[in-house]
């Protein structure tokens, strides 16, 4: 009988000249670029469907009271933002190699574009309101008629800033694909061959120094949003009746933007969770912030039927215009009828007043110029000279009169003296009447 032979093992057979390196690349696991994808565009149709809401209601008061075209560049930027999501998962499994550049710059621009409008637009709102409601007197009555255009302008320049340094960077030092090599790794069934592990990246030479400049601009940002919008959180404003939840999303994304920054560089070489991180955080921002500034206006319109009513008037005015044009003119004509007789009446009514006002001066300065004379003439009279006693004395040889005792005692002479004191003060008291008069 022959014996069987034993079976080879995985190493038997000559051996290799050298080892056989593989390169493998590293790719991001297709389940968590789906799951994350269909979480995007969910939050893409919620900001269409935010967006034409905003623009069907933008004649109701409450929502023209909320800045509307502010806000519908915060719904065009979280829509622009989500959007960056689809190319940061894209890499080499879906397109070639040479088109990963262009990947690359849609990834950045769509990103930088989506943050300057979503979030250049709150923080406009935010600085409004701090300029108005928390400075002094004197200013806050030159700034409370702030037109609508300067709220734009700010956006603008939000927006102009980023278009103009992407635009350096690219020309300057345009982002292109490096690979970043792994330590080998040994396979488990065969010890001839070593496994390398490749990753590829958007990058540039300088690519930490723009993204200091780039982070360091938009942290700055992000630190002023946060104190404006803890500065305003007591002030109430019906020009800008969204602050408050303006500045509950500016936290928000605040935080997110903050923590996301430096974990997705530390976690560079780890592409699934780096991509996990930063598409969630973009994900979760743009959903709190949509949520947060259109659900509530969307709640309101639909159960105070606010939209409805305002929809009716305005059918009811379009359908009967000439209608009640010529009724207001008619009334305006009969107002203003009235108003001119009321305006007649006042006049005649001060004419009358001034006439009188004009006699009672006159009477009052003959009254004056009266007084005057009679002071005048009582001063002018010259004092009587005081005679001798005994120039009163008869002549001689006439017998001299006899006096009645009782007509010159004293009891009599003072009361004649207190009657006459009592009739001057009579006739004083009733001249200071008649001058007062």
């Amino acid at each position: 009988m022959c014996s069987q032979a034993p079976p080879l093992s995985p190493g038997a057979g000559p051996p290799a000249d050298q080892t056989v390196v593989i390169e493998e690349f590293r790719y991001l696991s297709q389940k968590l670029f789906v799951s994350v994808s269909v979480f995007a565009g969910l939050g893409i149709l919620l900001g269409i469907v935010c967006l034409t809401f905003n623009i069907y209601n933008s004649n109701v008061r409450y929502i023209q009271n909320s800045q509307p075209y502010l806000n519908n560049m915060t719904a065009v930027g979280c829509m622009m933002a989500l959007a960056a999501v689809f190319p940061l998962g894209i890499d080499g499994l879906h397109v070639h190699r040479r088109q990963f550049p262009v990947v690359c710059q849609f990834r950045l621009w769509l990103l930088g574009l989506g943050f300057s409008l979503a979030y250049g637009s709150m923080f406009t709102k935010i600085w409004w309101v701090h300029t108005v409601f928390t400075k002094k007197d004197e200013k806050k009555d030159r700034r409370k008629h702030l037109e609508p255009w300067k709220l734009y302008a700010t956006v603008g320049v939000l927006l102009g800033i980023d278009v103009l340094s992407l635009m350096i960077w690219q020309i300057v030092d345009p982002l292109h694909i490096t690979i970043e090599k792994f330590t080998r790794e040994d396979p488990k069934g065969d010890l001839d061959v070593l496994i390398q592990p490749l990753l590829e990246h958007c990058s540039s030479e300088k690519m930490n120094t723009w993204l200091g400049v780039v982070y360091g601009y938009k942290g700055l940002l992000l630190l002023l949003g946060i104190f404006l919008a803890y500065e305003t959180k007591s002030i109430s404003t019906e020009k800008i009746n969204d602050h408050r939840a303006v500045g509950m999303a500016i936290y928000n994304v605040s935080v997110l933007c903050m923590i996301t920054a430096p974990v997705t560089m530390i976690l560079s070489s780890q592409q699934d969770a780096s991509f996990a991180f930063a598409s969630l955080a973009i994900v979760f921002s743009v959903y709190i912030t949509l949520v947060v500034l259109f659900v509530p206006k969307m709640r309101r319109l639909i159960t105070r039927g606010e939209w409805q009513s305002d929809t009716q008037e305005t059918m009811k005015t379009g359908s009967s215009t000439n209608n009640n044009d010529e009724e207001k003119s008619r009334q305006l004509e009969r107002e203003n009828k009235e108003l001119q007789k009321i305006i007649q009446e006042k006049e005649e009514r001060v004419s009358e007043l001034r006439n009188q006002l004009s006699e009672r001066q006159a009477l009052r300065s003959r009254r004056r110029a009266s007084t005057i004379t009679i002071n005048q003439n009582h001063s002018s009279t010259p004092p009587q000279p005081i005679r001798d006693p005994r120039s009163l004395a008869p002549p001689p040889g006439y017998p001299a009169p006899t006096l009645d005792p009782t007509t010159f005692s004293s009891p009599n002479l003072y009361q004649a003296d207190s009657k006459l004191n009592r009739n001057n003060c009579h006739t004083t008291t009733s001249r200071l009447q008649m001058l007062y008069k």
